[in-house]
């Protein structure tokens, strides 16, 4: 089996808790360019502008021939009681010549903070995931957030607010129009390991305004270490859940995901 060497190289002078996550990037991905939309809010708070770019990809050759890749970046500005959020992101796999993953993500959120712990907020996204059906989903939301930082540097937040959905399925003539509630849990925990790591877990919680039942949920857990003061590395694994999936759709599905980040800031 034949990875591409790239990730290999930037790895081998680096601790035990780094080869860990080198050996855990290798594992096939299931579904590739997870995305928590929080994922990167913390990241540097005393920098201005923060530029965040994360590329997984593997390969294999001969009896398993087979190709991934993905690409996410997120961009945040912030000026005094106000954060600027923009987060994109793109996947393509194939196995054995056929494509098994083909999705792209746009994300824009703006955060005004009303008081030092609470907030109010505003975001746009669209999204394409062919091999869930979804040939366009477009939203337009809002909400609130309350958050609490402890003296050890562990953050929780809450969110509570709702959002307008559109969608157009791949193979169906028919575009669906959906009002959801969007309550949302993150925290974010720092860890005492050799390299400087964090431990971060998200929970998001969609259910139909119109019918409570029809409910979309997903959890989230990431550890990512920091490898030099620009470069970390990440392992990712997501459990989602849809209570009223399309048919041919699985309702549920597991998904792990491992990359290099690097991260400018000023």
């Amino acid at each position: 089996m034949i990875f591409l060497p790239s990730v290999s190289f930037s790895l081998r002078s680096k601790r035990s808790a780094s080869c860990l996550l080198l050996g855990l990037s290798f594992l096939p991905l299931t579904a590739l360019g997870i995305v928590d939309v929080h994922d990167e809010y913390y990241a540097a708070p005393e920098a201005a502008t923060l530029s965040v770019v994360s590329v997984d990809f593997s390969g294999a050759s001969g009896n398993d021939s087979r190709q991934s890749f993905s690409l996410e970046g997120h961009q945040l500005w912030r000026r005094e009681d106000q954060t600027i959020l923009l987060i994109g992101s793109y996947a393509k796999a194939d196995s054995g010549g056929a494509d098994t993953a083909d999705n792209r993500f746009l994300h824009a959120r703006y955060v005004r903070a009303l008081t030092g712990r609470s907030g109010v907020e505003g975001f746009l996204q669209t999204q394409q995931d062919r091999f869930q059906k979804l040939d366009a989903r477009h939203l337009l939301g809002v909400g609130y957030r309350f958050e609490t930082l402890s003296p050890d540097r562990r953050r929780v937040l809450l969110g509570l607010g709702g959002f307008a959905e559109r969608e157009r399925f791949v193979d169906l003539a028919t575009t669906e129009t959906n009002y959801r509630a969007n309550v949302y849990l993150t925290a974010e925990i720092p860890l005492s390991l050799a390299n400087a790591s964090t431990l971060s877990l998200s929970a998001y919680v969609q259910p139909k305004f119109s019918d409570p039942s029809d409910l979309r949920s997903i959890a989230m857990i990431k550890f990512e270490t920091q490898l030099t003061q620009a470069f970390s590395m990440d392992l990712t694994v997501a459990f989602d859940n849809d209570s009223n999936p399309l048919s041919g759709v699985d309702a549920q599905n597991l998904r792990y995901s491992s990359g290099i980040t690097y991260k400018f800031k000023k």
